[in-house]
C-alpha cells in the first residue's frame, strides 16, 4: 500500500509538471483580450466626476498656480536685487586692508618729466 501511494503521488506530480507546461504554453491573443476585457470592467466601476466638480477644481488649481507663480516671482525679484546691491558695494568699496590704505595715504599727484631738454 505504501507502494501505491508513492507511485500515485509521482503520478500527480507528473501531471501537475505537464499541466504547467500547458499553461506556460498558453495563446498570446488570448492573454491579451483578457486584458482588455478586465479594462473594460474596471473602467465600468469608475465614478467620473460632474462637470461642475471639474470646473470648480480646474480653477481652483488655477488659481494655486498663479499665487505659487507669484510668491516664486517676488523672491526671485527680491533676490536677484539683492545680488545686484551686493556688485555695486564690491565695487564700489575697497575688499582689502592694503587697498584702503593707499587710498588714503597717496593722494592724485603728477610727476615732472625731468628728462626732457626745455626751450
Amino acid at each position: 500500500m505504501a507502494e501505491e501511494n508513492k507511485t500515485s503521488k509521482k503520478a500527480e506530480s507528473a501531471d501537475k509538471a505537464k499541466d504547467k507546461k500547458k499553461k506556460s504554453k498558453k495563446n498570446p491573443f488570448k492573454s491579451i483580450a483578457s486584458f482588455f476585457k478586465s479594462v473594460k470592467a474596471e473602467g465600468k466601476k469608475v465614478v467620473w466626476a460632474k462637470p461642475k466638480e471639474v470646473l470648480k477644481n480646474t480653477i481652483i488649481v488655477l488659481i494655486v498656480c498663479t499665487i505659487v507663480g507669484l510668491c516664486i516671482f517676488g523672491v526671485d525679484t527680491l533676490l536677484s536685487q539683492g545680488m545686484k546691491g551686493l556688485k555695486k558695494l564690491a565695487t564700489t568699496e575697497p575688499t582689502s586692508v592694503s587697498q584702503q590704505v593707499e587710498d588714503t595715504t597717496a593722494p592724485d599727484t603728477t610727476v615732472e618729466d625731468t628728462t626732457a631738454p626745455t626751450e
